[in-house]
């Protein structure tokens, strides 16, 4: 693995609800990943996400203690479902 993180990608679909995307493949390289992302299908919005490895980046809510997203994750949107 590079660096210790692996690049992931995810599809993502228009709800609000955490969470709002779902993983299609798991890759070493972001250079790997971004030649997927662009062979992938145009009727999809597509998340690429950085992600450690034996690490946990679950961001929990001060308060309430529950999980509400994903901390120092570095992540790019896609937006190939909402182009003309």
């Amino acid at each position: 693995m590079t660096n210790g993180y692996v690049w992931g990608i995810f599809v993502a679909d228009g709800t609000a609800i955490f969470p709002n995307f779902f993983p299609i493949g798991i890759y070493t390289t972001c250079e790997l990943a971004m030649n997927e992302v662009n062979a992938l299908p145009r009727d999809h919005n597509y998340q690429v996400l950085r992600m450690p490895l034996n690490k946990s980046f679950a961001y929990l809510h001060k308060k309430s203690g529950k999980l509400v997203g994903m901390d120092a994750i570095h992540h790019e949107h896609f937006h190939f479902k909402d182009e003309s």
